[in-house]
């Protein structure tokens, strides 16, 4: 033989040094006339079970020996193939690529027809990234020995990594050819004709090998993920099931079935296959999955131990902590999300999200001083400011300081006036504290940024409606109109002023058909439909459609007065006496409250003077008493009211 680990030495201490170096290489390092021992994975997709090393290593007495061996061979043997070989692996032991690289290429000049000196030159080109060169010095090697299975497959996986599918395929099946059982090239071959959307004949490959090789449970794994690529799941399933009975604990496979049945809306099925898994194994991945199921389930309760158990194994892992404290929270177990959160924080104390975490906590404990304190510290380039700040505002809103609360969003305008909802909760605190001109500047500037915003436009328009000016108004909810023609509450709006200022009630018809039909199950916009019908003299139609409303909204003041109203005009006494008292118990502010007061007064007085009471049941009478809502549209004694955009949320900031 022609390799140089069997020519003899010339002198016996060379003889003995050659000896020693079979004893140490003997664990793969053989002449490439015999098949090597050692098997180096190819590059490409790692197997995911049963991995093997994709280069040789050293032990430290591997290293040593192979030191005080080169030694040797170098003061009997100052160029030999075996010194620059046993000196290169000694290099690879200590991750010395470049080294490696120039020792093999030396013993390669004093052996150039050693196919296992080439296999390893092109190992350490893979480590360096040169592929090229690691591909050509593939191809010498099997120049040398067309049979040598581990070069073979090293070029095969080269070819896969570069894209070329097909030569890699034909690389895959060479070996398969010499080596029929070779589990790794039937697997990347089968990898390889799948990404070339050639699955049928990936899964016929599979299914050859295993006629020889019947008890493969990585082939069966790889041919259930195949199976289910083309949505055989009745496949997939027999496949996944027989690897894990072939390989109990078989991880991949036990989790490739479980998101096969997860996606299949299988819960059930894939809790029983991760909770197997889990009590055999303790495999942290199955419970990272339990979790999430119990998660999506919100059972809460049930999440909490395999959180518990990931923390503990992986006090690394940020995202199970991060779950595990929102499910304390969602569970109302402030301190021990208190104690998760802050744990994390002590590792990640700049993370905005844990920070405002904490807040929520203490806004829950209204500890607001603390809360505040936390939410402060969020800064304004994160994604959190807008919700964190319009927190502290309403917190500093509910202990009392209005003004802290005003000067506070105007502080956080002034750093991000691009956030719409500040201007929005401003106008809002200034509502409150009555100073409605100031409320409307607020939103006007807000106006200017956002010109389209809808909200910012409808919260305008309502106040120029309470402050007096209705075409004001008007103006707002047509600028939303232009934006998005089906807004239901501009269309609402502008509908329902209409019929209250008796003015182009045909236009109005059309505007408020349009929004119930956008929301036929909006109370307000029903109230508002009925009450039209109230206003054109169909008062049996105005009572069937403000009865909805009521349904809808039972504590409405407005829509329980225009019921009343309808009653009335009906000569339904009783019912409108009942509903006007109603409207009395909802009333939201001190002047419509008086209104509906002085309203029952009439009513019980006009029963009086009929000569009955207001407990009394049956009609009376036949026209509506003087002063009652038999009157015009504009009569003193309507409901007027500006309405708000539905969802909008200037009392409490999004979170709440």
């Amino acid at each position: 033989m022609r390799d140089f680990l069997f020519r003899r030495p010339k002198n016996p201490r060379a003889a003995a040094v050659a000896s020693q170096m079979l004893l140490l290489l003997s664990t793969g390092m053989l002449a490439c006339s015999s098949q090597p021992i050692s098997r180096e994975i190819p590059l490409g997709t790692a197997l995911q079970e049963n991995e093997r090393a994709a280069l040789v290593t050293a032990t430290q007495s591997e290293l040593e020996l192979a030191k005080k061996y080169s030694d040797r061979a170098q003061k009997n043997s100052e160029a030999s193939a075996e010194y620059h070989f046993s000196l290169a692996q000694a290099y690879v032991a200590e991750g010395s690529p470049d080294r490696a690289i120039e020792e093999y290429k030396l013993a390669l000049m004093f052996d150039p027809n050693s196919a296992l000196v080439y296999a390893r030159l092109a190992t350490e080109y893979i480590k360096k990234g040169m592929l090229s060169d690691a591909m050509a010095t593939c191809k010498e090697a099997l120049q040398r020995d067309p049979k040598y299975v581990d070069a073979r497959l090293m070029l095969a996986g080269l070819y896969s990594s570069m894209k070329e599918t097909d030569e890699a395929v034909r690389e895959y099946g060479i070996v398969l050819t010499q080596d029929p059982k070779n589990e790794e090239a039937a697997i990347y071959r089968a990898q390889g004709l799948g990404e070339a959307s050639r699955t049928p004949e990936a899964v016929q490959g599979l299914r050859t090998f295993l006629k020889r090789v019947p008890d493969s449970a990585m082939i069966w794994y790889y041919l259930g993920r195949l199976e289910q690529s083309q949505d055989h799941l009745k496949e997939a399933v027999a496949a996944y099931n027989k690897a894990m009975a072939l390989k109990p604990g078989f991880s991949q496979a036990s989790l490739a079935l479980g998101f096969l049945y997860e996606g299949e809306s299988k819960n059930e099925e894939a809790l029983k296959i991760y909770k197997d898994l889990y009590e055999d194994s303790q495999d942290l991945s199955a419970a990272n999955r339990l979790a999430t199921i119990y998660l999506k389930q919100e059972k809460f309760q049930q999440a909490i131990p395999y959180l518990e158990a990931i923390e503990a194994a992986d006090p690394e892992d940020m995202n199970a902590r991060v779950k595990l404290g929102l499910i304390y929270m969602e569970l109302k177990q402030y301190a021990k999300a208190l104690t998760v959160f802050k744990a994390i924080l002590q590792k990640s104390p700049d993370s905005d999200k844990i920070h405002f975490y904490v807040g929520s906590i203490y806004e829950e404990l209204k500890l607001y001083d603390l809360a505040i304190a936390e939410l402060s510290l969020i800064k304004v380039q994160s994604k959190l400011y807008s919700d964190a700040a319009l927190h502290v505002a309403y917190l500093l809103k509910e202990g009392g300081s209005l003004p802290d609360a005003k000067a506070y969003m105007e502080k956080a305008i002034s750093k991000a006036p691009n956030i719409s909802g500040f201007y929005l909760f401003l106008a809002s605190l200034e509502d409150e504290a009555k100073d409605f001109q100031k409320a409307i500047s607020v939103l006007e500037d807000g106006k200017k940024r956002f010109p389209e915003d809808e909200k910012i436009l409808y919260y305008l328009g309502s106040l120029f409606d309470r402050t007096g000016k209705p075409d004001r108004g008007i103006e707002q909810m047509e600028a939303i109109l232009a934006v998005n023609p089906e807004n239901v509450d501009a269309l609402n709006y502008i509908g329902y002023t209409w019929t209250t200022q008796g003015v182009r009630l045909n236009d109005a018809e059309k505007l408020l058909r349009r929004a119930l039909a956008l929301k036929p199950d909006n109370g307000y916009i029903q109230d508002s439909w009925g009450y039209y019908l109230f206003v054109r003299g169909r008062n049996s139609e105005a009572i069937v459609e403000l009865e909805k409303a009521a349904r809808l909204r039972p504590q409405e003041s407005t829509i329980l007065e225009h019921l009343g109203d309808a009653y009335i005009r009906s000569n339904l006494w009783e019912k409108a006496f009942t509903r006007y008292s109603d409207a009395v118990k909802f009333a939201e502010d001190e002047t419509a409250k008086q209104k509906l007061e002085s309203k029952l007064l009439n009513l019980q007085r006009d029963f009086a003077q009929a000569g009955q009471s207001g407990g009394q049941s049956g009609q009376i009478g036949k026209t509506g008493p003087a002063g009652t809502p038999g009157s015009p549209p504009g009569t003193p004694g309507f409901g007027e009211r500006a309405r708000m955009p539905a969802g909008r949320t200037t009392e409490v900031p999004a979170g709440k």
